[in-house]
């Protein structure tokens, strides 16, 4: 049968004996010689251009196809080979890990919204530093709405926050600037001594006539602090007044104050003295 193609051509050479019905048997004319290169060349460019219908097999390094569909699908590329866009359903679940994603590669514009959420977000992935300014809203802390004037943002102590009155932070107007309290208290200086209402007070010390100590629950920065005293008015032409105890009366950790009256008819000497009620606000 004469060999018309290379797919016909036998490995073991002496069984190769024409070339297209070209004899190159033993003892064959010599002009059979030249004819069968030809052919054989001929053989060859019909191969490259697929015209012979011949294939070279994957495991040569061919395709072992003569189409472009039959090449895919024996190289295993499928269907996502002739593909201009992949879309998400081409794409098999957890088949994309970011270990093959280049850095930077993927954008804001390249994401759906609302394609991800907390599920797709591991533990501790996003701070404060891959968070643009002015990036977060009140709304996407689970708050509903913008509030009205004069509210806070308040945590709800679960996780979520809400807007709510602004315990604690006055209201004021103008441009000069304006501080709280870092203490205060209202208490009774009289007989037992003890507190009416306060903040950030732990307790009293009663060191004697007109004599008290306020201790402070969290201690203050330094001593350099001012404070500011409120005693009751006495009857019988009396004046009261309450003031630091001596110039070392001020620790950090607490305060001791000393209450005086003078008596009326233009006596000047100062008497120690117990009152109720006594003032005292604490300001730094």
């Amino acid at each position: 049968m004469a060999k018309t193609k290379i797919s016909e051509y036998d490995s073991t050479a002496a069984n190769n004996t024409d070339v297209d019905g070209i004899n190159i048997a033993e003892s064959c004319p010599p002009s059979g010689i030249n004819n069968a290169i030809r052919e054989v060349m001929a053989h060859l460019k019909d191969w490259q251009s697929g015209a012979s219908g011949d294939t070279l097999p994957v495991a040569s390094g061919g395709t072992g196809s003569t189409t472009a569909s039959g090449a895919r699908t024996n190289l295993g590329l499928g269907a996502l080979a002739v593909k201009a866009t992949v879309a998400t359903a081409d794409i098999d679940a957890d088949a994309v890990t970011n270990a093959k994603i280049a850095d930077d590669s993927i954008d804001s514009e390249h994401y759906v919204d609302g394609s991800i959420d907390t599920a797709h977000i591991a533990d501790d992935q996003i701070t404060s530093a891959k968070i643009a300014d002015n990036a977060v809203g009140a709304d996407a802390l689970n708050v509903s709405g913008n509030g009205t004037a004069g509210e806070a943002l308040l945590s709800d102590g679960d996780g979520t926050f809400s807007w709510g009155s602004a315990g604690g932070i006055t209201e004021t107007t103008g441009s000069a600037p304006y501080y709280g309290a870092r203490a205060w208290a209202s208490f009774n200086g009289q007989g037992t001594i003890s507190l009416y209402s306060s903040a950030n007070i732990s307790s009293l010390t009663d060191n004697g006539t007109g004599d008290h100590t306020l201790n402070f629950t969290t201690a203050m920065p330094d001593t350099n602090y001012a404070v500011v005293f409120g005693t009751s008015k006495y009857s019988v032409n009396q004046v009261h007044t309450t003031t630091l105890d001596s110039t070392s009366a001020r620790a950090t950790s607490s305060v001791r104050l000393q209450g005086y009256y003078i008596a009326g008819g233009g006596d000047t000497v100062t008497i120690a003295g117990d009152f109720n009620p006594i003032s005292v606000a604490i300001f730094r």
